[in-house]
C-alpha cells in the first residue's frame, strides 16, 4: 500500500483533511534516503526539486546536502507541515501537470509515491513538465510499485479487494519505463529497495482510524471491507497467526523489494 501526495486521483484521498495524521504512517527510511541520493548524486551545489514532497520527509533528509532544495505539492495542508518542521527549502504550492518553473532550472528531481495520484490522461503530460525543468543531463528518479512487488505488502491479505484496485491504479514499472522513453529521458535503470513506513510489520496499527486515513487506498475501499478486514487483524494478532503472516510477506520482499526507484537522464 504505497503512497503520495499530488493532483486528486478521481474517488481519492483529501490530504488537506489527513495532513495533521499523514506521518503516523510515514517516513522517508534510511535506505530510501540513501539510495536516492546515490541515484541523484552529485547534489552537492545542486538545484533539486521534490515533486508532490507532502509533508517534506524527504526533504528534510536533503535538507542540507545540496545548494538549492525546492518542494512542490498541491495540498496547502501537507506544505504546512512541512514548513511546520523548519526545512531549509523552498515549498511550492502548485500543480505537477503544470509546474510553476522556467525551463531547465533544476539539476535534479524526484517523486516518491506519487505517480499513482496523477490521472491516466494526464501522466504524460507530469513526465514532460518534469522533463522541461531539468537541465541537460539532469536526473530524475521515480519511485513505484512494480505489480509484482505489490504482492510483497501483507495489507492486502486482510484488505484484498484492494489489491485489484492499486494494480489499476498504480502502473507497472515497465509502462512507466516506456511512458519515460516516449517522453525523452534516457539511460532508465530500475533500482528495488524496501518501503520503510512506520508500523510496516505490525498489523494493528490499521486498526486505528487515523492510520487508515493517511492511506490513500482505504478510500477506495466499503466500511464493509474494511469492517471485515480489521476483524481478521484482531484475530490473527490474538492468534499469533498476524506475525507469521507479516514474516512471510516480508520474505518475498527481500528477493523482490518491496519498491523500486526509476532513474534516468534528459538527454
Amino acid at each position: 500500500m504505497p503512497d503520495g501526495a499530488i493532483r486528486k486521483h478521481p474517488k481519492s484521498i483529501e490530504y488537506d483533511t489527513v495532513s495533521d495524521s499523514y506521518d503516523l504512517t510515514r517516513g522517508a527510511g534510511k535506505k530510501n534516503v540513501q539510495q536516492l541520493i546515490e541515484l541523484l548524486t552529485p547534489v552537492a551545489d545542486a538545484a533539486v526539486l521534490d515533486i508532490g514532497c507532502g509533508t517534506g520527509n524527504f526533504l528534510q533528509e536533503l535538507d542540507g546536502r545540496t545548494g538549492r532544495l525546492v518542494g512542490l505539492d498541491v495540498s496547502q495542508g501537507m506544505l504546512a507541515q512541512a514548513k511546520a518542521k523548519g526545512i531549509n527549502a523552498e515549498l511550492v504550492h502548485g500543480d505537477a501537470c503544470s509546474l510553476p518553473f522556467e525551463e531547465e532550472v533544476f539539476d535534479a528531481a524526484y517523486c516518491i509515491q506519487v505517480f499513482h495520484h496523477i490521472r491516466d490522461t494526464e501522466r504524460q503530460k507530469f513526465l514532460v513538465e518534469a522533463h522541461r525543468v531539468l537541465k541537460s543531463e539532469g536526473r530524475f528518479a521515480m519511485q513505484s510499485c512494480s505489480h509484482e512487488q505489490l504482492l510483497t505488502f501483507w495489507e492486502y491479505h486482510y484488505f484484498p479487494t484492494s489489491l485489484d484496485l492499486d494494480r489499476k491504479r498504480i502502473p507497472d514499472v515497465p509502462a512507466i519505463i516506456d511512458m519515460l522513453s516516449r517522453t525523452g529521458f534516457v539511460d532508465i535503470t530500475v533500482h528495488p529497495c524496501p518501503f520503510e513506513g512506520f508500523g510496516r510489520g505490525k498489523p494493528e496499527r490499521l486498526l486505528k482510524k487515523e492510520h487508515r486515513d493517511g492511506l490513500s487506498t482505504f478510500a477506495l475501499l466499503s466500511e464493509q471491507e474494511i469492517k471485515e478486514g480489521c476483524q481478521k487483524i484482531r484475530n490473527d494478532v490474538r492468534s499469533g497467526k498476524a506475525r507469521k503472516i507479516v514474516e512471510a510477506f516480508d520474505r518475498k520482499a527481500e528477493q523482490v523489494g518491496r519498491v523500486s526507484f526509476i532513474r534516468c537522464l534528459k538527454a
